[in-house]
């Protein structure tokens, strides 16, 4: 093994000596195998899948101890490498180098860093292998399915399965409910349920211009003495039209209910949207604050959707079919291990009232807890008092269940590599260029280059500070501007001395000037990027419109979003590509 070694390295050395010398294949292969361990890592980690209940569990990385493992031994890779490394420097040896070889030292350390700082990447696609391998999509989305329909039987709280719930059939969900006291015509007909009320209203639309939507809604406010404020609900903005609904006149409901009583038949909200379902929901915007929050989340198509769905299975009102229905949902949460204490039968007994399907019991989402029943509380209104005579002592934690769900599909659709290169790709390209500037301009050069950027940052700091005292902060945004024209030109003399100037100054000055451009040209040029962005949204500014739905002022810097972190760092490298003749320029300076 050790002479295959060695012949390896005799031929690097005598065909790529920069390869030889940045010790590039070894390093690579060194961490592939790394790569590899943290992969498998990875792959059983979430073997158990009581695991899954946690929230965010992509996050488990850098809470099990990973990130500080992987941390370590990307160290102790980088500490040994650079000892290997720095026994040969060429450039600082005066060795004939090529503006090319030394460019590909650099290129050599960018791989090498990201090679050995990127464990992370193997390690989530580890996670990532294992449960596309281990729940696949049509699995998933069957118990999805499953716990949606079994989601109106959890029966945890009565605001779920009171009438302003209902959405299904006609003409509830064509009808507004008035649950607010305030604006209920106690004159015209209401339903009661322990202290209460519900008023539903039919509906008036209006379209105008989707642009002059909020200057209609604005004015409609102003009329207040034929109280339009109070009739406003939502809007439903279409391709260049808003459709605007008002309250319109009262429908007696009683009609077309059984029972004013929290029913099953109630139940609209849908437990788990996927990340697979492609129902196109309406959009509701709601601009009054007087609109019911409840009512928000429950007029829209997806639950009117789901309400038709559990009317339809009420209706049926077959016994197996609901009895398997629950069978078949706790067989997976026992898988998921779900906390729970039902069993199919247990469950089936609490909520099978085939009258009304009244709900009549109502289940814990936690374990009850020792001496519940002994702690003194304030008086209880009718409405919690209804809650309370029928809680019983079953429990299930279906925010477990939603966890797991939400885990699955989020690892599942999650890309780690796009999630986290901007971090490793700025992490590796600044080490890498503390390198390089260590390798050609020495360790006294770097050292004065760090003093160097830390004064001029604090001088900066504290002109900007003396400014906004003198002003008291009331030309901010002259502040800005001139912090970043004066910020502009410091960062164009470093970038002009090496260039222009390099004979007429200090070498040591000037490689001052080398260091600085070599790691800070990106933020030079975002620097520009954000004055010109600047200006562009003072002037739109300058000419928006606060009638208008979205108002949104697009510039250069947002033309691209963080797509510019790409921009900037091909920039950098081709900067540091032409730049390598300048440093060789500088080698050649005599000293003094």
């Amino acid at each position: 093994m050790k002479n295959i070694i060695h012949k390896i390295n005799q031929y690097l050395l005598e065909r790529y000596p920069t390869i030889w010398n940045t010790r590039l294949v070894w390093m690579l292969v060194t961490a592939f195998a790394l790569h590899l361990v943290f992969f498998l890592f990875g792959y059983f980690t979430l073997s158990n899948p009581e695991i899954l209940q946690e929230r965010y569990i992509r996050t488990i990385f850098f809470e099990n101890g990973t990130v500080f493992l992987t941390s370590i031994i990307s160290i102790l890779l980088l500490v040994l490498w650079l000892i290997y490394m720095f026994k040969n420097n060429a450039f600082k040896n005066f060795y004939p180098v090529s503006s090319v070889k030394l460019f590909g030292q650099f290129i050599c350390y960018l791989l090498i860093i990201f090679s050995c700082s990127s464990f992370f990447l193997s390690y989530s696609y580890g996670i990532k292998t294992y449960i596309s391998l281990t729940y696949g999509e049509e699995q998933i989305n069957k118990e999805i399915e499953i716990a949606n329909d079994v989601a109106m039987f959890f029966s945890e709280d009565v605001s779920d399965y009171t009438i302003n719930k209902r959405r299904y059939p006609k003409p509830f969900y064509e009808l507004y409910c008035e649950t607010t006291e305030d604006f209920i015509d106690y004159n015209e007909p209401y339903v009661e349920f322990e202290g209460k009320s519900f008023q539903f209203y039919s509906l008036t639309t209006k379209e105008v211009p989707l642009k002059d939507s909020h200057k209609y809604i604005n004015e409609a406010y102003l009329e207040e003495s034929d109280s339009t404020y109070k009739k406003y609900v939502y809007s439903i903005a279409k391709d260049s039209t808003s459709i605007l609904h008002f309250k319109d006149s009262v429908v007696n409901i009683q009609p077309y209910v059984k029972t004013i009583m929290p029913t099953y038949y109630n139940a609209s909200y849908t437990f788990y949207i996927s990340m697979n379902d492609t129902l196109n929901d309406v959009y509701l915007n709601y601009d009054n604050y007087n609109v019911d929050y409840d009512y928000r989340s429950e007029s829209s198509l997806r639950n009117q959707l789901r309400n038709k769905r559990n009317y339809e299975l009420l209706q049926r009102n077959d016994k197996t079919e609901i009895k398997t229905l629950l069978e078949d949902f706790l067989v997976f949460s026992r898988y998921y291990k779900i906390p729970h204490n039902l069993d199919a039968q247990q469950w089936f007994d609490l909520i099978y009232h085939p009258e009304n399907f009244e709900v009549k019991n109502f289940i814990r989402t936690e374990p009850k807890r020792p001496f519940e029943n002994s702690v003194v509380t304030t008086e209880l209104t009718k409405y919690e008092t209804f809650y309370k005579d029928r809680q019983t002592d079953f429990y299930f934690d279906n925010d477990a269940l939603n966890n797991v769900f939400e885990n699955i599909e989020d690892i599942k659709h999650s890309n780690p590599f796009m999630d986290s290169i901007h971090f490793f790709m700025w992490f590796t390209f600044i080490l890498a260029c503390f390198i390089f500037m260590f390798r050609v301009t020495g360790l006294k050069s770097l050292l004065f280059s760090i003093i160097t950027v830390g004064v001029l940052t604090l001088f900066v700091s504290l002109t900007a500070a003396l400014l906004f005292y003198l002003t008291n902060g009331s030309s901010e945004d002259n502040i800005v501007y001139f912090l970043m024209y004066f910020t502009l030109v410091l960062g164009s003399i470093i970038l002009a001395i090496p260039i222009f100037f390099a004979e007429r100054v200090k070498k040591t000055i000037v490689a001052i000037c080398v260091n600085i451009s070599i790691i800070g040209f990106a933020s030079y040029i975002f620097l520009i990027i954000s004055i010109i962005s600047m200006y562009q949204y003072n002037a739109c500014l300058d000419h928006r419109d606060f009638y208008k739905r979205s108002f949104d002022c697009d510039t250069l810097l947002t033309s691209l979003g963080f797509n510019w972190s790409y921009v900037l760092f091909v920039i950098a490298i081709l900067f540091l590509l032409f730049y390598t003749k300048i440093i060789k320029r500088w080698k050649s300076l005599p000293e003094g």
